[in-house]
Order: C-alpha cells, then structure tokens, then sequence
C-alpha cells in the first residue's frame, strides 16, 4: 500500500473516497458540491448516521464512504485511527484499488491526523484468518494507493505513520500465529528478519548461556517443553554512546498451559497469545530502528513453553534468580513473571536507565479494568505518569494501579526470599510486586499488564477480533520522547 499526501485540487481519480462524518460540522468544502448535497442528504435521511464508526456507502463514481466520526470536541488521534481503518476495512469486499481519505484535523492537526489516517488505514489490512484455505475468507482487499487529502503540508506524517503501523501488524501476525508455528525458535528467527530489514543488531541466547548468566529463573519455565527456550536481545544504538535509555522487556510464553499447575481446557488454545508482549516489544524495536531515532534501546523477549513433563517445575520448588534472589514458585501457572524478572534483570546489566516490560501477566488485570485499559505500574510516580501521558497520546489506555510495600511484604517466601502467587486478592498488583523485586535502585520502571487489552473476542468496525497488538505505539513514542529529551 503506498501512500500520498495531496492537496484537494490534485486528488485525481480514485475508485473510493473515505469521509469522516462528525455531528456537529458540515463535511469538507473541497469536496465537490454535488458530493457535500450528498453528504447532508444522506446525514438527514439515513437513520445511524451520526453512530460513531458506524459506516454508510453512497454507490457513485467515486464509491462514498462516510464513516461516524462523533463531536469534534472529542475528536484525537485514535478516533482518526479508527475512522480511517472502519473506512477501508468497509471496503475489504470492493473492487477498488485506489482510495482518498479526507484528513479531519479536529483537535489534532493535519500531521498528525495524517499519520493517524495512515495506521488506520494499514491495520485494516490486517486478517486474522491466515491459514483458512478458502482463499475469499483470507483475502485482502486490492486497495494499493491511498490519497490523503489534506490542505497543509504533512511533513513525515507517512513515513511515521507507515513504521508504527506496519509495527502493530507486526504484533497482531505473531500474537496470532498457532503454538506449532511460532515457537521459541521461530520468534527468534523472525525478530532476525525483522532486525535485518530495519537496519538493528539481533543477538539470540540459548539455554546454555542463559544458564551461565544465571537466569535460573526463567529456564525453570522451559524444563517441561521440549522446545528450546530462545532469549531474544535487539538493540538499537541511535545516538552512539554505550548504556542504554530505554529497555524494553516482554513476556514470550509462546503456549502456556499452566505446566503443573494446568489451565482449565476452556479457551486454553488463546495461550498461543501468551507471547503477545515480546511479539510488542520486537515490533516496536524494529520501528524505532526505522524511524532512525537518535536514542539508544535494548529489547529483551525471554521466550518459551509453559508445559507440563516429566521435567516440568513442580509447586514448590526453589530457584535462584539472575538477580541472585531466590524465588519459591507456589503456582507454575504464574509464570510469566519467573521470566520477567531475568528480563529486567539482564536489560538493567546491559546498562539501562530505564525499563518498561509489557505481559500479558494476569487475569485479575481484566477482572479490574475490562478490556479497554491496560494497568500501569512502576517507580518513581514521574515515570509512570511520562509512560501513562505518552500511551494515552499514542492510543494506548492506560490506567495507574497501586503497588506499595504491604503487597512486596506479601510476595515474600515462606523458604526462600519471595514467591510467585500469593492468594487472588489484587493478583495483579501482587505480579507487579514480584517483578519489582528485580527492579534496582535508580532504575526508572514501568509495568505493563496487557492481559485485558492484547485481544478482542468480537470483530468491531474498525477492527476484527483477535490480537489487537497493545503498547507498540507506547513503546515507539516513549523512545521518541527519550530521543527529544536526551540525557547529557
């Protein structure tokens, strides 16, 4: 899909034109006379008009897309995400090659609108139903060339809007994938390709050197698969010094059957997903490294299997963590924090300043917020505001929860330092909790829990159910953030 952006006299001819449809401003005046009488008739005449991304097409030469679009008060980044992607996705079944999007700059300026009508439009490209052999249920749409009409110059809008959107997809492939076709082994091999393409360097650690630094922590999650567990480290070195601003860690439990502590079979096929946040967090170190962003960030994805063997940890035993902590594991279904630790661990010995680690940790997160809010964690309180300013702005909700020293006092071990499950009550706070037990002094951190927002059960307009791709955006403009406001 290639993307450009005009001015309304040089829009030419196209198969389709995406409109948004706000309720309390008239539609664009570029747009030919006959087309705005158009717009009003229809606004007036068709009940549902005003629904937000509710989409009405007008079959004319160009096809007429309007797409709900709300107040302009609330109009933002997002909402223009949205009403371009429900635009195109509106369009998966028509013959249409070439599209003009009409950039509403309500509240957020052309720019950025257009950078927003540019991920828009690439998530809509994106079907979960890759391994269907009919080939009319896993097509996509033909469209090639979008024209994004705007009356101002738009500067990078396209190439940034092209880098964060191709990013999220990124997530959504690999969150997606089946256990069988995304191991350990295979992440690995894919975060190859993707270090490659943007131009950042890859290292891929096994078992045996993570058991030589120590990461007994997380290779006690792997003893009971037969697949390899692969430590994947990328880095991008964009302003040339050693250390690191910003590390990324994510959870890659690529199947987590509980292990000993085994899942209820209901709904147990979604643990493939169980790697969504280092699928984010080498999505999103791929895009900086595109972006060409003049910061410096590590990505760590400890990935594996969580199965039950002959080998598997068993409830209550005792491991030394890379840290040098000694963790009692009480539940192995909660083991995505057994992995973290190490992760944040090892970021933290390469030299990192800050770290934000994103999982899909727990339940309990989506008990307290649904799945419209990811909860927030971390220290001090002004990093955790900067990561929740800079995710809200990206598109990203987030919602601050507690984490204070009654619930480390309660992680703490009844034969070792601390312990991976601690009752239910406020289960996620508690995983935080654990994780910061890795955490060291002077270290920025933030914790991410995804467990509610990484995937979607029903298809909405703007976009279908499965991996929604949670926290890349995040990721990508907190290393921009960084990058503006170098330390010396």
């Amino acid at each position: 899909m290639k993307f450009r952006a005009v001015r309304p006299s040089q829009v030419g001819a196209v198969d389709a034109v995406i409109v948004p449809l706000f309720q309390d401003a008239p539609p664009p005046k570029w747009l030919p006379r006959a087309t705005r009488s158009t717009i009003e008739r229809i606004a007036k005449t068709e009940r549902g008009t005003g629904r937000l991304f509710g989409v009405n097409t007008h079959h004319a030469e160009p096809r007429l897309v309007l797409v709900g679009a709300g107040k302009s008060a609330d109009f933002d980044m997002e909402r223009a995400r949205r009403v371009a992607s429900a635009g195109i996705r509106a369009l998966w079944r028509a013959n249409v090659r070439s599209v003009a999007i009409a950039v509403a700059s309500a509240r957020v300026g052309e720019e950025r609108g257009a950078q927003a009508a540019v991920e828009g439009a690439i998530y809509a490209m994106w079907r979960p139903e890759v391994h269907r052999t009919n080939g009319d249920e896993r097509r996509l749409p033909e469209i090639d060339r979008v024209a994004l009409v705007t009356e101002e110059a738009v500067g990078g809008a396209i190439e940034r809007g092209t880098a964060i959107g191709d990013a999220v997809n990124v997530a959504r492939r690999l969150a997606n994938e089946p256990a069988n076709k995304m191991t350990p082994t295979l992440v690995a091999e894919a975060a190859r390709a993707l270090a490659k393409e943007a131009g950042v360097k890859v290292e891929i650690l096994d078992e045996r050197r993570c058991r030589a630094l120590g990461m007994n922590s997380y290779l006690s999650v792997a003893q009971g698969s037969h697949e390899p567990p692969r430590l994947i480290v990328m880095r991008h070195n964009g302003r040339g010094r050693s250390g690191y601003d910003l590390a990324l860690v994510g959870k890659g439990i690529t199947f987590d059957s509980g292990g000993i502590s085994i899942k209820p079979a209901e709904n147990m096929h979604h643990m493939k997903a169980d790697m969504t946040g280092a699928a984010s967090v080498i999505a999103a170190l791929s895009a900086i490294g595109k972006l060409k962003l003049k910061v410096n960030v590590i990505a760590v994805a400890p990935c594996t299997e969580n199965l039950p063997g002959g080998g598997a940890t068993k409830p209550g035993d005792v491991f030394t963590a890379m840290s040098g902590k000694t963790v009692e594991v009480i539940n192995t279904d909660a083991e995505g924090r057994l992995v973290l630790v190490d992760g944040i661990t090892y970021a933290q010995r390469e030299g990192a300043k800050r770290v934000v680690d994103v999982a899909t940790l727990t339940g309990a997160i989506a008990v307290a917020l649904g799945h419209h809010f990811t909860g927030l964690f971390g220290k001090p309180d002004s990093f955790v505001d900067l990561v929740r300013a800079v995710g809200n702005d990206a598109g990203d909700r987030m919602w601050p929860m507690p984490l204070t020293d009654e619930y480390r006092d309660e992680i703490k071990g009844e034969v070792a330092d601390i312990r991976n499950s601690a009752g239910r009550e406020g289960g996620a706070i508690k995983a935080a909790a654990f994780l910061d037990s890795a955490v060291e002094d002077g270290t920025e951190w933030a914790h991410l829990d995804i467990a509610g927002t990484d995937w979607f059960d029903r298809d909405r307009a703007f976009a279908p159910k499965g991996p929604q791709g949670p926290a890349v955006r995040t990721l990508i403009a907190l290393a921009e953030r960084l990058a503006s406001v170098r330390d010396d």
